[in-house]
C-alpha cells in the first residue's frame, strides 16, 4: 500500500464522516435580539464615519491643490475607503458564516 492510497482512504473516509454529521442552522438564542441590534447600528455609524471621512477629505484636497500640496491628497480619500469595504467585508463575512 503505497502513500497515495493512504491518503485516498483517508480522503473517502473523511468524505464518509461529512456525511453523517448534521449540519443544523443557525438560531439566535433568546434573549440576545439586542446584540443584533447593537452590531447594526455600529454599522450605520462606521458608514456614517466613513462617509463623513470622504467628504472632509475631498474638501482638504481641494484645499491642499489650492494651496500647491497636492501629494498629500490621496490618502484622505484612499483611507476612508479602505475603512468602508473593511466594514462591508465584515459585515458580509458574518452574513456568510451564519449562513443569513
Amino acid at each position: 500500500m503505497s502513500v497515495i492510497d493512504v491518503f485516498h482512504a483517508a480522503a473517502d473516509t473523511a468524505v464518509n464522516f461529512a456525511g453523517v454529521i448534521p449540519d443544523p442552522d443557525p438560531v439566535q438564542p433568546p434573549g440576545t435580539e439586542g446584540v443584533t441590534i447593537i452590531l447594526s447600528w455600529l454599522k450605520w455609524i462606521g458608514y456614517v464615519v466613513v462617509g463623513g471621512a470622504i467628504i472632509v477629505g475631498g474638501i482638504l484636497i481641494a484645499v491642499s491643490f489650492r494651496r500647491g500640496e497636492g501629494h498629500d491628497a490621496l490618502p484622505k480619500i484612499l483611507w476612508p475607503m479602505a475603512g468602508a469595504i473593511v466594514i462591508g467585508g465584515g459585515a458580509a463575512l458574518v452574513g456568510i458564516l451564519a449562513g443569513a
